[in-house]
């Protein structure tokens, strides 16, 4: 998979927790080069089956990925299957229970598992998803027995799954040469600066973005694309 982007900067920016057409083709608008549609049944940003299949239909040039969490299995096997084409991506939890079954729905270069960063990341933790285009990095950590369960008896997808707008420290992937999203408490204030610091390949940014769970505000979109891509393409030019 191709990195770079336009302009040449290596910085890729997924915008997601979309729930409507008219936040998906802002965020496509503005220079997006990922969305995300969040249907993980107890996320606050989650998006209805309905929005989802609209936001597919538009037909953008952007990888849209149907992001889940720790949901059941059934559910994430027949609602992918319900709304995915040929095209359409899957995010996953790497340590979801059912993981290699899930894995099943879709070939390896559509598949991005969610990998946690709350804790340091080996390189040989990694080397099951070396077929795979990218990986995400985010601050969530694994549930355990006595985490709290979500509708659908898996864990809670808000908690445990991502979008909980905090920050992982940076040391936990020092040395991951491989392509991956950074996310987790990314804003677009704090972006530039954290691309200028980790140097990720791209980032990926849900409540950071947001006026509300699951409604975009334009101008926090537009600046966080805006301030990744820019101080990415800096730090490029710098180490010319």
């Amino acid at each position: 998979m191709e990195i770079k982007v336009a302009g040449g900067a290596l910085m890729l920016v997924k915008i997601c927790g979309l729930t409507s057409v008219k936040d998906a083709r802002l965020a496509a608008d503005a220079g997006a080069d990922f969305l995300g549609i969040v249907l993980a049944e107890s996320s606050p940003r989650r998006a209805t089956f309905e929005n989802a299949q609209a936001i597919l239909a538009l037909g953008l040039s952007q990888r849209i990925y149907l992001v889940f969490g720790y949901d059941n299995a059934d559910y994430i096997r027949e609602t992918f299957t319900a709304l995915a084409s040929s095209t359409t991506a899957l995010q996953i939890m790497a340590d979801h229970p059912q993981v290699d079954q899930l894995l099943k729905l879709a070939p390896t270069n559509r598949i991005m598992p969610s990998i946690s960063a709350a804790e340091k990341v080996s390189a040989a933790g990694l080397v099951r998803w070396e077929n795979h285009p990218l990986v995400l990095f985010d601050s969530h950590r694994t549930p355990t027995p006595s985490s709290p369960r979500g509708p659908r008896g898996e864990g809670n997808g808000v908690r445990l799954a991502g979008g909980t707008g905090k920050t992982f420290n940076a040391e936990n992937i020092a040395g991951i040469t491989r392509p991956y999203l950074y996310a987790g408490g990314l804003n677009p204030d704090n972006v530039a600066g954290i691309v200028a610091k980790v140097n990720p390949p791209g980032v990926d940014v849900a409540s950071g973005t947001e006026a509300s769970p699951g409604v975009k505000d334009a101008a926090k979109v537009r600046a966080f694309i805006q301030n990744a891509k820019r101080a990415a393409q800096m730090l490029q030019e710098q180490q010319q």
